[in-house]
């Protein structure tokens, strides 16, 4: 036998396992043998191509994330991609020969709607319905649906494409809700906000933007947010500041709103811009500092008001007190002038004596006045010896108990809050004393330095009074007490009780405060 004919044997043995790299060399003889192998070789070789591109075809097929499934001309399932399987949980002979209708539910009428669908246009585009997986819960889909042909365009079924929307679904879902938490703040905000477009005419503005330029939803696409500043220098600086560096940080100018009245306002704003660096718009926000500029107004009011106030004590004080001792002094000089050599020398020295003893008590109540003013020991020594020498002063001329429990590492502060501290234990012995009749007072000063805080805490066993009444009618010194301790970021808590006492607990951060 010729040994050509078994290597076709062989060949063929080779082919039928899938192995296409291998053929035969035909021999010399060119007879009907050799052209036999040469058409065998062809074969191999076509073979080869052909399987090539059908697992080129599977790996794309499957490496598809939409789901792809074909269908022949009835609608029932004769493959599918492995996106098909990972998303409801199928095998494809769990699917094979079933209809579409199967897997977007019992009683789905898909795959006739697809028909009637194709009928009329030849293709299917962005159709959503419901794919139920294996564990039956709902895949939310997007289908695209085209004819299958064959070779000869005669046509042999139809490819689905089924997009999953589900993260989609939720993305979109997480959108709106993340646009609506903005939309609320957009909104409730008490500042007004405002978005132009690159003429400056407002697209969107917020309710407190419409209350503040006592504007009408009709100013939207139609009034430019430059025209609503009132001063043109003004409108101008802004302009050129924004034009250049693309964003104004807190500027100040004045607003006319459509009632022609004018607000001081603190405007900031930046510009919009696109992909190609093209200036869209504008968006800002716009803070009405009128009631800011009360507040100022009033806390200046307060100060000018404390400081006339003390002004007027220490007025009285000198009248009261030192005025009425100056003019016995000077009635005892004249009297001393008078009778110069006219009465006995024991008298005339009685009268020194009193005359020395005046002058002793004017400088005593002078030395207390500049005490009440400002404490020497306060600028020398600080605030702990400061309240100590107070205490002390307080003792010789009243009946007062107090128990001064001071750390001896109370830290040294800085002089404006170490005089702040000092006004309010002050304040507080004078009430405990004049309205709380109180004859025991408590004070302890003592600090954290790890944590940084110092508290003080003053209490006494007077009276006590209601802290909400009070506060309510004549409260303005409680909340004196309280500004003074929040400006330094401070704490103060105040508790009384009718005939148990009142007591003060302060705390405050120092390591801001203390000396440079």
């Amino acid at each position: 036998m010729d040994s050509r004919l078994e290597e076709i044997n062989n060949l063929l043995i080779r082919y039928s396992l899938g192995d296409f790299d291998y053929s035969i060399q035909p021999s010399e003889k060119y007879d009907e043998i050799d052209a036999f192998i040469t058409n065998i070789n062809m074969l191999g070789e076509e073979l080869k191509t052909s399987v090539i591109s059908r697992d080129y075809f599977n790996n794309i097929f499957h490496s598809v994330s939409d789901m792809l499934l074909v269908l022949d001309n009835k609608g029932d399932i004769t493959s599918i991609n492995k996106a098909v399987t990972d998303k409801l949980r199928y095998s494809e002979n769990q699917l094979r020969e079933t209809s579409i209708n199967f897997i977007s539910g019992e009683d789905s009428k898909l795959f006739e709607y697809i028909r009637s669908m194709l009928g009329k246009s030849n293709f299917l585009n962005n159709l959503e319905v419901v794919f139920h997986s294996l564990e039956l819960s709902a895949v939310p889909v997007s289908l695209s649906c085209r004819y299958l042909f064959n070779q000869h365009q005669v046509r042999i079924g139809y490819l689905i494409i089924a997009r999953d929307l589900s993260k989609i679904k939720e993305y979109e879902n997480s959108s709106k809700e993340t646009e609506k938490k903005f939309r609320k703040v957009f909104e409730d905000s008490s500042d007004c906000f405002f978005i132009t477009d690159a003429e400056g005419k407002f697209i969107d503005l917020n309710r407190a933007g419409f209350e503040l330029l006592k504007c009408t939803g009709s100013a939207i696409n139609k009034d430019s947010f430059f025209e609503y500043i009132y001063d043109g220098n003004e409108r101008e600086s802004f302009l050129r500041l924004i034009n250049e560096k693309g964003v104004v940080p807190d500027i100040k100018v004045k607003i006319r709103d459509k009632e022609n009245t004018i607000i001081d306002c603190l405007v900031s704003a930046n510009k919009i811009i696109n992909e190609f660096g093209e200036t869209k718009g504008f968006q800002g926000t716009i803070k009405n500092m009128t009631k800011q500029k009360e507040i100022e107004n009033l806390f200046v009011r307060t100060i000018v008001d404390t400081q006339e106030k003390e002004r007027k004590r220490i007025v009285k004080d000198l009248h009261d007190s030192l005025g009425q001792q100056l003019s016995a002094i000077k009635f005892f000089l004249s009297t001393l002038k008078s009778v110069k050599g006219k009465v006995a020398p024991e008298k005339y020295d009685e009268l020194l004596t009193k005359l020395d003893s005046a002058l002793n008590e004017v400088i005593e109540e002078l030395s207390n006045i500049c005490f009440n003013i400002m404490p020497g020991t306060l600028q020398k020594f600080g605030l702990s010896h400061a309240i100590n020498e107070l205490c002390n002063k307080i003792r010789l001329s009243n009946t007062i108990d107090f128990k001064q429990d001071i750390a001896s590492d109370f830290p040294v502060l800085d002089k404006n809050l170490e005089v702040t501290l000092f006004r309010i234990v002050q304040e507080f012995i004078n009430n405990s004393i004049k309205h709380g009749f109180a004859n025991r007072i408590n004070i302890k000063m003592v600090s954290d330095p790890a944590e940084g805080k110092l508290f003080i805490v003053l209490k006494d066993n007077g009276k006590g009074f209601d802290v909400k009444k009070v506060e309510e009618f004549t409260g303005s010194g409680l909340k004196n007490v309280k500004s003074r301790i929040e400006s330094y970021t401070g704490i103060v808590k105040m508790t009384s009780k009718e005939g148990i006492g009142t007591m003060y607990e302060i705390m405050i951060p120092y390591n801001n405060y203390l000396p440079k």
